[in-house]
């Protein structure tokens, strides 16, 4: 799954893609951080040169939902604990680690 941020929004690509999650913009890292947090979809950033940003597992979760894909949700919850053993969540898994891809 890839979060997109650009100039006119954020969209959630490939959410059946439940094996990588990474955030990738056109937008400086700063820029693109920003907009995520103000957004509510990030809830933590490095403002210095984010390289990383921390997602809302949570709002995540309910913008990616496919419509009629029961089994989703599972699989979803199964990325994030997988995500929280390699400490890449916190502590209450309400916040995953996304690389942050951006033009330098």
């Amino acid at each position: 799954m890839q979060v997109r941020v650009t100039a006119e929004g954020i969209d959630i690509l490939d959410p059946a893609l439940l094996t990588a999650l990474s955030v990738v913009t056109e937008l400086d890292a700063r820029t693109a951080a920003r907009a995520l947090a103000a957004d509510g979809l990030a809830r933590a950033t490095d403002e210095r040169g984010p390289a990383h940003v921390w997602l809302d597992v949570a709002e995540l979760g309910r913008r990616a939902h496919p419509s009629g894909d029961d089994q989703w949700r599972t699989r979803y919850d199964e990325m994030i604990a997988y995500a929280a053993g390699k400490g890449w969540a916190d502590d209450t898994r309400s916040m995953v680690r996304a690389h942050l891809e951006a033009p330098r």
